[in-house]
């Protein structure tokens, strides 16, 4: 038999074992499903990844893999502006107390033990470009490349000053509103799908905002392009209206981000590239010459575009002058009732009547020897019939 435990074992334990056991259970479970809030490492990582952390992009990393990373000045500039979470994770972190009165240097430190921990537990790790240069046509390197690195391991180093391209190791947990929008995304290619059964209305309203799109898109593109001309040919400067317009290196939030830019700077700021005012003078008028060339070769008898049979045939192109399709694929039928379908038979008529009649005229041979019931017998009989076959 098992020996029975003392009062005073029991005591010393601060209960019977069975309980020990179940409050340690408690207290494991309850410790793994708030990780985030009971360990300080990660729960600041859970803060940096999300949409409040630093400004990331995603890059192909060695060329075999994708990464989200950000710069260790933006990190810096963070924490700078967020002294709570500096407060509030520091110490837990460093093992030092925050400072009674914390400057800016005592505030660097403490973000650089933060990111060199963070480092050391494997939340992310040091990248750099690829590509050192700048772009062919460009004086300056982009802000955030497409390519990345790994550094060697004697690299793998939090700096003091913030510089430098950090990869993400660590993904944050799912959260709802992802969920939502993974689901509203499905959502969204079902209805795809069954566009071919959509109302005719509604396939027309899709088109025209498509074209709306276009000629907005082809109307900027051709202001940029008359700006950065004029602008070029008096100063010989690179203008640009949106710089960004068409750069994918940068997201869509910050496409308007500059308005406006000059493309022909160092990285000192100093002006490169600029042609002489002959030359682009000289340029000017040989590009004016072809225009003037161009218009004065072109036929003479062209015709001007009709923009109503244009939009007829984009109409009949996508299918959408015809009757609406069910699922089976069989066209709905007609009502002998509708107006529109009357007035469309009522002319139908009056044209075999007239075609009739004409025919009738022309045949002035046969006119004096034919009979006036066969006319109206022949008109009769060009006319179609009242109903259309089904």
């Amino acid at each position: 038999h098992a020996p029975a435990m003392s009062s005073a074992a029991v005591k010393s334990t601060g209960g019977t074992p069975g309980k020990d056991k179940q409050a340690a259970g408690k207290d494991k479970k309850r410790g793994d499903k708030q990780d985030p809030l009971h360990d300080p490492v990660r729960a600041i990582a859970y803060h940096l990844r999300g949409s409040k952390g630093p400004e990331s992009r995603n890059a192909r990393l060695d060329d075999y893999q994708r990464i989200d990373y950000f710069r260790g000045k933006d990190l810096f500039r963070l924490l700078r502006k967020n002294p709570d979470l500096l407060d509030e994770y520091a110490p837990s972190i460093t093992g030092k107390p925050t400072p009674a009165n914390p400057g800016i240097k005592e505030r660097d430190v403490q973000i650089a033990e933060i990111g060199e921990r963070l480092m050391r537990d494997g939340y992310y790790v040091r990248i750099d470009r690829v590509y050192e240069d700048p772009r062919p046509g460009r004086t300056r390197r982009v802000k955030f490349p497409k390519f990345m690195q790994t550094l060697p391991r004697q690299m793998q180093k939090f700096t003091d000053d913030g510089e430098g391209f950090y990869g993400w190791r660590y993904e944050r947990p799912m959260s709802w509103t992802s969920i939502l929008l993974s689901c509203l995304a499905a959502f969204a290619i079902v209805l795809m799908c069954l566009f071919p059964l959509a109302p005719i209305w509604m396939k027309k309203m899709v088109l025209y905002a498509c074209l709306s799109i276009l000629g907005l898109f082809f109307v900027v593109f051709v202001v940029r392009t008359v700006v950065f001309a004029v602008v070029w040919l008096l100063t010989g400067r690179h203008f640009w209206i949106l710089p960004n317009i068409t750069s994918d290196e940068i997201p869509i939030d910050e496409v308007f981000s500059p308005m406006w830019e000059f493309d022909d700077l160092d990285a000192a700021g100093n002006v490169v590239g600029r042609i002489g005012a002959v030359k682009r003078i000289g340029l000017a008028g040989a590009l004016t010459a072809v225009l003037v060339g161009l218009y004065k070769i072109a036929p003479e008898n062209t015709k001007a575009i009709n923009i109503h049979k244009a939009h007829d045939s984009i109409l009949d192109l996508f299918d959408l002058n015809d009757v609406p399709k069910g699922i089976a694929g069989s066209v709905g039928k007609v009502d002998p009732q509708d107006p529109a379908h009357i007035a469309k038979m009522d002319r139908m008529r009056r044209e075999g009547r007239e075609a009739a009649a004409q025919a009738a005229a022309g045949g002035e041979s046969n006119a004096d020897n034919a009979d006036p019931g066969n006319v109206t017998a022949d008109a009769d009989a060009a006319e179609p019939p009242l109903e259309p076959s089904y």
